[in-house]
């Protein structure tokens, strides 16, 4: 039969559209930002998706299998500290994912085997950051533990194992916009931005061919088609109309074939199945799905049916080893739409579906990789196994396996359990170069420990013939499954059959063995998933007018203590506008006095041992201290308290004393630091050795060294009560911008913030003993302002906000390395203007809030609280509070602190006197497993059942204690019936 009278078998396979009530609804979707990424993927196990960005770095995880409704409390994986932008699951291991971030990192996660988990947040791979977000993550499609990942300009190739950089390719003239490897992983493709299509060969770091792409800079996708010489892309052409091309690698500098489609502003998003050929593609906010099919000969593609679904915000294909196929399923899409997941099967009509349709389900990928990832870096190339769908011969290879486990002589066991070993169409082929598996070690469980049922054990709701199709082959153990499942059972106590199984049979005399982690993990946090939320509009204050917005860099242009605080005002005259706290509400429209300092104000600072005193900083060199009334500023006030004179030039900020009354430390554009003594406002002292403007001070803990940034790019320790000149100094931020430092873990560390020479947002770790090298230098992003941090000794938290931000970073320093861990970060529902945190027992630990501040936007002061979740909240989490250090109350005056005296602050608990310890609470009793068996306290017999239902009616009828009518009536003797 000539091939164009050849019907094809997926022509007429049609969308199964579930019914809403079968959708996994109710999900945290919300607004997702715009990224590369699809927002969702999907292995044979898992599902993950993007879930609100105001809510961080996090990704939801559900079971494939699960429908209906699922509501917010959803498994969350807490990933990184900014937007996902990009993420995909091994093609190996349905459990391992790969995750890449607006926050620059790249890590690799490994998800629990029970899907009834609450949240993860410890990767076991964090791979070497980029200077610019993560924009694609893909993980090679025939050698394991092989990833790639783009970020602006470049594409990454890692070896996972190592955690390393492998190569880098470059070339690229603007932001790459997708990534795609040919199928037996030799070539890489690439669009950008600057409308060219890329091919690279990773290995020679070259690219190999490049052709112009679409004629529009708006994203394009690509996608290679397998390992035919034929790839995809989607964009838009100079005309703004999306199109899709085929183009032949064989001849690259044309399409093979195109097609305009329309003028929507969505994102294609195109998916291929190698198997079937069947082409499926969507935009970002369309309502349409199309189903094309990709043929040999010219037009070389033919449209299939467009089906209509909700407006969808991601999409993605599950792997053929999750199909129904004794229902006629060849693909199944997941929609992620507004708040749901809907899952769509695409079935092929036959009239039966008793028997398994061999000639529509052709062999597919396996889970086991083609070679190792030191193969392919070393030049290897190899096509992946393919397996059967048949349920029947896939049972037969699963059981194979088991006899292997079990039992049968050690020449079998090394041969068939060689990974060397394939499965095509339930027979195996010996394949040529395979890696050899690495001895897998676990530890045992203890035996008071119930056994968790086997993870290749469906749950009840999965049909069995999908079930026989999901369980890998333990004895096909390539090197990065092996390393991982020893760290899932160092960490959890899980095991593979195959693993109880040898850990149940040791050899005789055989010495136990620790298992060897290969990847540590990243440390844990408490405060990894710190949650940032702004309180109640009843303690705002509103309507304010006029706020300054030119206020120096240098400064943090908002103060606030426990009491009240100071904003800025435009115009003339250096107006500071001083408001009380615990008067929250709408301002007048004008008429509100002000602190008339006569000069532009460049600073402020309020006394932390008088919420009376304030300590303004001008441009005309001088210092002017206010003391405000009791009860606030009732009329505009012109009268200081004291006037500081000494700067020649006009100062950039003012500091007191963190331990010590009555001292106060500013700097100026003369390139002089001085140190007041406010009791008769005399100048004390002098830092030398600043060659230009200072942008930055800060007092140690103790009080008594202090650190300075300069824009002469140092960072200077002065020990001022010993010498005016620095005690060292090291290279600092590059930018000229501005730069801010703070000590951290008692002084042993100095956290600065500030800009490199290209003006992208750095922060820089120091230890503070010596300042040659910082420890970590890490990138945020390219904005004008600087990230003013603040941070919070007793949780080891800094917290980054710049002036027009609504992201606020946090991180925990800890002496760890890499030292510098980020954490769940913050988004403002409007731009902020600047924060001011306050002392620790402004903090209710009865909601676990371990930081507050008061955020100032161009209109309003606002509450905002920083918690940790917990589950025990009526318990003092003593864990996270630790006795604090009163900052509010001096320890010495300023003459004995220049005298030379040292004392250190109290330390007070925060903890209620009503709440108990967290670390007193009683112990929970063991929650009822799944699969736990019968417990006569726990279950009931049916007639115990029955007996309870009866006895609850009698009590709710009141008929318990009362008698029957017929108990009532009177008998009758038997003579008298003859009567």
């Amino acid at each position: 039969m000539a091939w164009r009278f050849k019907a094809s078998k997926y022509k007429n396979s049609v969308p199964k559209f579930p019914k809403k009530e079968e959708w996994i609804s109710e999900l945290p979707i919300g607004t997702l930002m715009n990224s590369q990424g699809n927002h969702i993927k999907a292995s044979a196990e898992y599902m993950a998706f993007n879930v609100d960005s105001t809510g961080g770095g996090s990704l939801g995880i559900l079971p494939l299998s699960c429908t209906g409704r699922q509501g917010m409390k959803i498994p969350l994986l807490h990933a990184h500290g900014d937007l996902v932008t990009d993420f995909d699951f091994s093609p190996f291991d349905d459990y391992l994912l790969a995750t890449g971030s607006s926050d620059q990192s790249l890590k690799v996660w490994l998800l629990p085997e029970d899907p009834g988990f609450e949240s993860e947040s410890n990767p076991v791979v964090s791979l070497p950051s980029e200077e610019r977000k993560i924009e694609n993550v893909l993980w090679h499609p025939a050698a394991d533990g092989v990833l790639a990942a783009s970020a602006y300009r470049s594409v990454r190739v890692y070896d996972v194992c190592r955690s390393q950089e492998k190569y880098a390719l470059e070339g690229h003239g603007d932001l790459v916009q997708s990534i795609s490897w040919k199928g037996d992983g030799s070539l890489l493709l690439s669009s950008c931005k600057d409308k060219t299509l890329r091919i690279f060969d990773p290995r020679a770091g070259s690219i190999s061919q490049e052709t112009p792409g679409h004629g529009n800079i708006k994203d394009s996708r690509v996608l290679w088609l397998g390992d035919k010489d034929i790839v995809m892309s989607t964009g838009y052409d100079s005309s703004r109309s999306r199109c899709i091309g085929l183009w032949d690698t064989r001849n690259f500098s044309s399409t093979l074939h195109s097609i305009s489609l329309d003028t929507s502003t969505g994102i294609l998003m195109p998916f291929f199945d190698p198997d079937t050929n069947m082409v499926f593609i969507t935009g970002k906010g369309d309502n349409l799905i199309r189903f094309l099919e990709l043929t040999d000969k010219s037009p070389y593609i033919t449209e299939g049916s467009t089906d209509r679904t909700e407006q969808v915000k991601g999409l993605c294909t599950v792997p053929k080893r999750a199909m129904d196929v004794m229902n006629g399923e060849v693909n199944r899409l997941l929609c992620l739409v507004n708040n749901a997941v809907i899952p769509t099967p695409y079935i092929v009509p036959r009239k039966s579906y008793r028997d398994y349709h061999e000639d529509i389900y052709p062999p597919t990928s396996s889970m086991d990789p083609a070679m190792s990832a030191d193969q392919w870096f070393s030049g290897q190339n190899d096509k992946i196994s393919l397996i059967s769908l048949d349920p029947s011969k896939k049972q037969n290879n699963f059981n194979r396996r088991a006899v292997l486990l079990t039992g049968g002589s050690s020449a079998q066991t090394s041969s068939s359990s060689s990974p060397a070993s394939q499965i095509t169409n339930g027979s195996q082929t010996p394949k040529e170069n395979s890696p050899q598996p690495k001895p897998v070690i676990t530890k045992p469980k203890p035996m008071s420990e119930k056994p968790k049922p086997s993870p290749e054990k469906p749950p009840p709701s999965t049909p069995p013939h999908q079930a026989e199709q999901r369980p890998s082959s333990p004895e096909h153990k390539t090197p990065v499954k092996a390393e991982l499942d020893v760290q899932r059972a160092g960490n959890s106590g899980r095991s593979s059959p195959a693993m109880a199984s040898a850990a149940a049979q040791p050899p005789e005399n055989a010495e136990p063995l620790k298992p060897t982690k290969v990847f540590t993990g990243v440390r844990k946090s408490k405060f990894r998933h710190l949650k940032g939320q702004v309180l109640h509009k009843s303690r705002h204050i509103e309507n304010l007018r006029n706020v300054s917005t030119t206020v120096p860099g240098e400064s943090d242009m908002f103060a606030a203590n426990t009491q009240r605080c100071a904003v800025p005002l435009e115009g003339p005259g250096g107006l500071i506008m001083v408001l009380e706290l615990d008067q929250p509400g709408r301002l007048p429209d004008s008429g509100i006095p002000a602190l008339q300092n006569g000069s532009k104000v460049m600073d402020f600072s309020w006394d932390p041992f008088d919420n009376h005193r304030l300590a303004v900083a001008c441009d005309d060199a001088k210092i002017r201290i206010w003391t405000i009334p009791e009860n606030g500023i009732t009329e505009n006030m012109t009268e200081v308290d004291l006037n500081l004179r000494g700067h020649m030039e006009k100062i950039y900020f003012v500091r007191f004393h963190p331990l010590a009354r009555d001292i106060l430390v500013s700097a100026s554009y003369d390139m002089t630091v001085r140190i007041w003594d406010l009791t008769d406002g005399s100048e004390v002292m002098q830092l030398e050795g600043h060659t230009d403007a200072v942008f930055c001070f800060a007092w140690s803990p103790d009080g008594d060294q202090c650190a300075t940034v300069c824009k002469d790019g140092k960072v200077r320790v002065f020990e001022p009560r010993k010498s005016s000149q620095p005690l060292r100094e090291g290279p600092g931020p590059a930018g000229s911008r501005g730069a801010r430092v703070t000590w951290a873990l008692g002084g042993k560390y100095l956290f600065v913030s500030g800009f490199d020479r290209n003006s992208v947002r750095e922060v820089i770790l120091y230890d503070a003993a010596d300042l040659t090298e910082p420890l970590v230098r890490e990138n945020l992003d390219i904005s004008p302002s600087i990230r003013i941090p603040f941070y919070d000794e007793d949780s080891s938290i800094v917290f980054l906000q710049g002036r027009g931000d609504r992201q606020v970073h946090a991180y925990e320093i800890s002496e760890e390395e890499p030292h510098l861990f980020p954490a769940s970060g913050f988004t403002t529902p409007n731009q902020s203007q600047a924060f001011s945190f306050m002392p620790k027992p402004s903090c209710d630990p009865r909601i676990v809030e371990f930081a507050f501040a008061w955020r100032l936007t161009k209109s309003s002061i606002e509450p905002l609280s920083f918690t940790v979740p917990r589950v025990k909240t009526e318990y003092f989490q003593d864990d996270l509070f630790p006795e604090t250090r009163v900052t509010w109350e001096p320890v010495m005056t300023s003459s004995e602190w220049f005298a030379g005296s040292t004392k250190k602050q109290p330390r007070i608990s925060v903890r209620p006197t009503d709440m108990k310890l967290l670390s007193e609470a009683p112990a929970e009793a063991p929650k009822a497993r799944k699969f736990e068996s019968y417990n006569a306290s726990t279950y009931k017999t049916d007639d115990q059942k029955k007996d309870e239902l009866l006895s609850a009616m009698d009590k709710k009828l009141g008929l318990s204690d009362a008698p029957m009518p017929q108990d009532l009536a009177e008998g009758v003797d038997d003579d008298e019936w003859d009567d």
